[in-house]
């Protein structure tokens, strides 16, 4: 059996489904808010209550991923997602709404850390290939999903028809994960706090998790409102605005696998700046539009600004830290999600008060601050080259 073979293929697989069923409440959120009779505010904490469940999986695997190893966690994070989409299925009211969706990001975020832990112990030779690669398929996942929202979403109420879809997707992939069982691990009985002070002392661990706290909080903040925006702010009908998260996450699609061919050559921080650049160019071209078609043109070149600033930053941690991987890849998902969390509130909240293009506003300030963290890392590259 090739391992790396085996968990590549169904590591990508998760993140297809990842990115399937983390899009679907963003694209449906208009119907969900007409449905439901809740406003911008109530909307962003459905949006972030569920980050908590993410934060608490990140926990749970980097506490657990030295004994059990990180493959049956795995597993365990594919079993939450099946579960939380049968439950999301047949809710009908608001609280099972919401705690289906944070059964789904317990689940998701068992998954990612876990898919992490793993490309490291696997000692791949290109890890940040492989993850903007594996990460693609998020895009994927992501791209597929507004179509499906928009296919079904015949009005407010049909919101939870596309999770009952995403329920048939998730599926098949629990037919496969027993062959993640026969992947040979050997745990250990070290401590996951054994090297953090060592972690803590490092500058470049600190501006990596500042790096994703950004990036997941302007990345989800804009996937979240942009159907919102796209309808209230720039008068776009609700059907059609419920595609424009598949718009931005083509051109988040096209940059992986972009990035996953040339991260190496140009090197992880270079990258990394680059991104950034286009990220911000493009987003402000976007607030900037007014015709339909040159929006969806700026979204996607945001999009592609976005594509390889996780993974980048994830294989930059992998690649520098060299002891307690499984305690440092947690706290890079815990950084994610209150990015996330951070980000789904306080774009709801100005939403509210000022009008949704405040809110938007607020995640370009985000991408900017992202630059700077960008030309930090790189700068940080120099010195230890020097």
């Amino acid at each position: 059996m090739d391992i790396k073979r085996v968990f590549s293929s169904i590591s990508s697989y998760g993140f297809f489904l990842f990115g399937f069923t983390s899009i679907i409440l963003g694209s449906a959120l208009p119907a969900i808010e007409k449905s439901f009779g809740i406003d911008h505010q109530i909307a962003g904490v459905l949006l972030s209550l569920p980050t908590i469940a993410f934060m608490l999986s990140a926990i749970v695997v980097s506490t657990l991923a030295n004994r059990v190893g990180p493959f049956k966690l795995l597993t365990m994070g594919i079993s939450f997602i099946t579960g939380s989409l049968v439950l999301l299925s047949i809710g009908r009211s608001f609280l099972l709404l919401l705690i289906g969706s944070m059964t789904l990001s317990f689940g998701t975020g068992a998954t990612e850390t876990s898919i992490g832990i793993g490309v490291s112990g696997l000692k791949y030779r290109k890890p940040g290939s492989a993850l903007n690669l594996m990460h693609s398929l998020f895009a994927v996942g992501s791209i597929i999903s507004p179509f499906i929202v928009a296919g079904f979403l015949v009005d407010y109420n049909s919101w939870w028809k596309p999770f009952f879809v995403a329920l048939f997707a998730a599926i098949p992939l629990l037919f496969f994960t027993p062959m993640l069982y026969r992947i040979p691990y050997t745990g250990t009985d070290e401590k996951i706090s054994r090297h953090k002070k060592e972690l803590f002392s490092q500058k470049i661990f600190w501006l990596i998790l500042a790096g994703v706290f950004l990036y997941v909080a302007y990345e989800i903040g804009f996937t979240s409102w942009l159907s919102s925006f796209v309808f209230e702010s720039k008068g776009i009908e609700l059907r059609y605005a419920s595609i424009f998260p598949a718009l931005l996450w083509t051109g988040i699609l096209v940059g992986r696998l972009v990035a996953g061919i040339v991260v190496e050559k140009l090197g992880y921080e270079l990258s990394l700046l680059f991104m950034t650049v286009i990220a911000f160019l493009s987003f402000g071209a976007a607030l900037a539009m007014k015709s339909a078609l040159w929006i969806g043109v700026a979204v996607v070149l945001a999009g592609f600004g976005f594509s390889g600033t996780f993974p980048t930053l994830q294989a930059i941690l992998i690649s520098r830290m060299k002891n307690g991987i499984a305690f440092a890849l947690g706290l890079f998902t815990v950084a994610s999600s209150l990015g996330g969390a951070m980000a789904n509130y306080l774009v709801g909240f100005l939403g509210q008060i000022f009008g949704m293009y405040a809110g938007i506003i607020f995640i370009l300030a985000l991408i900017a601050l992202e630059i700077v963290v960008a030309l930090m890392i790189m700068r940080l590259k120099v010195k230890t080259n020097d």
